[in-house]
C-alpha cells in the first residue's frame, strides 16, 4: 500500500531553517522522506516504535552535501496508517563535517 505523507507545519519549519542546506537539498529531504515512508510506513512502525505499543515511531533520514552530512532524526504518527495516512511531526538535525 502506498501511504499519504504530510509534515505538519514546525516540521516544515525547522527543515526551513536548518544552516547550510540549499533549497535544492531541503527539497531532496522532504522527497526522500516522503519517497520511503509512502512505501514502508508500515515497517517502520513494526521496526522502531517510539514505546511499546505506540502509534508513533522513529524514522532516521542521512541527507549528505559536499560540506556535511545532515542526520535527520524524525517522529512520525502512523495513527491514521489504516486510512493510508502518516504525519511526520518532529524532527531534529545534527550535523557532521564532510572529511
Amino acid at each position: 500500500m502506498a501511504y499519504h505523507v504530510e509534515f505538519v507545519e514546525p516540521v516544515r519549519a525547522y527543515l526551513a531553517g536548518v544552516e547550510g542546506l540549499s533549497p535544492t537539498d531541503r527539497a531532496a529531504v522532504v522527497n526522500g522522506v516522503i519517497e520511503e515512508l509512502s512505501h514502508d510506513a508500515e515497517r517502520f512502525l513494526a521496526l522502531r516504535p517510539l514505546a511499546h505499543e505506540s502509534l508513533c515511531f522513529l524514522y532516521d533520514y542521512p541527507h549528505p552535501t559536499e560540506q556535511a552530512m545532515y542526520d535527520f532524526d524524525f517522529v512520525v504518527d502512523a495513527s491514521h496508517l489504516e486510512m493510508g495516512v502518516v504525519q511526520v511531526v518532529y524532527v531534529e538535525c545534527s550535523r557532521r563535517p564532510m572529511q
